[in-house]
């Protein structure tokens, strides 16, 4: 086990090899643009999944090279769609809610098998299938709301992909070799099949709380437990920290601003769209930092739409810290099943 000093110290540490600046303002700004366009026109509720598409999309390919771009950035914008549509028919049917957790979260874990991008997006689906399961306000029928995160994930990929031929990033190889190692044997790796289980067991669990409890904002737990999740055990501890810090700081500065400006749709939305700046530009350098734009992003996003924010932050604080003791208890109760070597996916 790694030592609690040590922790604290990769709490604070800051990885730039693969940050760009000028991918994470044009990751800002796409998403700005087409989330203050239907906002202008008086449909906040259509900015969400536009505003989730295009996030997502730009946290999925940050630092990778070229050529992969694209193929990341729609492979992942697919599976957002797949999740939401089906999270939107399941939020009306707790049990089927319940039920369907299972085999959703178990794919998304052992998707982490097939690469660290892969994991990355299935990650990602996982976290909105959380979401529009739970979701606290009313959204579109499920095919709009998938066909707007296409729209927005679409978007940000022909930006990206623009901007590269731009700087004439094309004619840079890669310089990354492929996997070697065949598709099957990886996805029968132990400690992948050993998370995607966990995942599946600790995902119901809190889902089924979620749903059972009446819970205020039934989608936080599960999602908190999506993210603090990782296929090794210091990893996952790692997690829990960086998960914890960059709530209470994003839950503390979202509130202290909702308490001392009058915040109405603009406010939230010029605020969301500064947390997911945050999000895209430190989702490789530090995933406290990370964190902390990630939840003033979604904070606000719902925000903008009425849902509450000052009164609420008692809840939210709860529930992350509730998903982090099911998350450790899962990990302490398997210990023989999660090596310590660091053959995982990253974020």
């Amino acid at each position: 086990m790694r030592p609690m000093l040590g922790r604290f110290a990769n709490l604070v540490s800051f990885d730039f090899r693969s940050f760009d600046g000028r991918d994470a303002l044009r990751g800002a700004v796409i998403t700005a643009l087409i989330t203050a366009a239907p906002v202008s026109m008086g449909n906040a509720q259509s900015a969400i999944p536009l505003s989730i598409g295009a996030v997502f999309a730009a946290v999925s390919e940050a630092g990778e090279p070229f050529g992969r771009r694209w193929r990341t950035m729609l492979g992942t914008t697919a599976a957002l769609m797949f999740a939401a549509a089906l999270g939107s028919v399941l939020s009306d049917a707790s049990v089927a809610a319940i039920i369907v957790t299972a085999p959703v979260a178990f794919i998304c874990g052992l998707s982490g098998a097939i690469g660290k991008r892969a994991g990355v997006g299935g990650l990602l689906a996982l976290v909105i299938f959380s979401i529009y399961v739970g979701i606290p306000v009313p959204m579109d029928d499920a095919l709009s709301t998938a066909a707007l995160i296409g729209v927005g994930g679409g978007i940000q990929t022909l930006a990206t992909v623009l901007m590269g031929l731009i700087r004439g990033s094309h004619r840079v190889a890669s310089g990354i070799p492929s996997p070697t190692i065949p598709l099957r044997s990886r996805l029968a790796s132990p400690i992948f099949l050993t998370h995607a289980f966990r995942l599946a067991i600790v995902m119901t669990i809190a889902t089924a709380i979620s749903e059972n409890f009446a819970l205020p904002h039934p989608y936080w737990l599960p999602m908190s437990v999506a993210w603090m999740s990782k296929p090794d055990r210091d990893g996952t501890v790692d997690r829990v920290l960086h998960r914890l810090t960059g709530t209470v700081l994003g839950l503390l500065v979202t509130t202290a601003i909702a308490i001392a400006l009058p915040m109405d749709t603009t406010g939230f939305l010029i605020l969301s769209l500064l947390g997911a700046a945050v999000a895209i530009a430190f989702i490789w350098a530090n995933y406290a930092v990370a964190v902390t734009g990630v939840t003033i992003w979604v904070v606000s996003l719902f925000g903008m739409v009425g849902d509450p924010v000052v009164s609420t932050i008692e809840i939210r604080l709860g529930a992350t810290i509730a998903a982090s003791i099911l998350v450790l208890l899962a990990v302490w109760l398997m210990p023989s099943l999660h090596p310590r070597n660091h053959e995982q996916s990253d974020h």
